[in-house]
């Protein structure tokens, strides 16, 4: 199902997996990238793979006929996404495997899609604030933001879950809501009655990919 191979140096030279997807329509493939949580942290190019997101993302692509690369490169647990007191950043690899690819013409360079979870959204908070120009949508779950301001944010759409028993729901509602009060494009929504762990599980629903991909 998955294809697993490391990239070349120049291309980041990260361990990633590759579902082994059909992208036989006439158009490029999009390309979407998927950042995982501390959980999938490691150096086994497998246990990104064991959230309920990457298989929500590939029954989308797999029902709707959508021609996609979908890759989910993984964190070492020496690292985090996004640099911070605890740990030095990874995040500058992800920003050459899509530059890779960009590059190469392998893709749709309009339809450059990230996921992340946790951890991952915070990766995710820090592409959209760096790469607007290079990213049609982002899907954000679960994931405060720091050094990220609302007006950093209004140049790429955003659908953004948080689970109601989460302690940061209340920033996160905030936060989209001066992204709206700038005229940016956000969907946020608090998913009752789920913790951080069942949040980040249930997030990635047929419904919000739907409107993701349509970005």
């Amino acid at each position: 199902m998955y294809q697993q191979f490391t990239y070349p140096a120049n291309a980041a030279g990260m361990p990633a997996n590759e579902p082994d997807l059909p992208a036989d329509a006439p158009q490029k493939p999009a390309l979407i990238i998927y950042l995982h949580g501390r959980s999938g942290s490691g150096q086994d190019n497998r246990k990104q793979l064991e959230s309920p997101a990457v298989d929500s993302i590939v029954n989308y692509i797999r029902k709707k006929h959508m021609p996609a690369y979908l890759i989910a490169p993984q964190c070492p647990t020496t690292h985090e996404w996004v640099s911070s007191q605890r740990s030095p950043g990874y995040i500058d690899r992800v920003e050459q495997l899509i530059a890779y690819y960009l590059e190469t013409g392998a893709v749709d360079p309009g339809r450059v899609y990230i996921c992340g979870v946790s951890m991952g959204g915070q990766g995710t908070w820090y592409l959209v604030k760096n790469h607007p120009d290079i990213i049609a949508a982002a899907f954000i779950a679960s994931a405060r933001q720091f050094m990220v301001r609302p007006e950093d944010c209004t140049g790429v759409p955003l659908y953004v879950t948080v689970g109601g028993e989460e302690r940061s729901a209340a920033a996160l509602n905030s936060f989209t809501s001066g992204i709206r009060e700038l005229q940016g494009n956000v969907q946020f929504e608090i998913l009752p009655g789920l913790d951080h762990p069942r949040a980040c599980d249930q997030a990635f629903s047929e419904k919000r990919l739907e409107w993701i991909f349509s970005q």
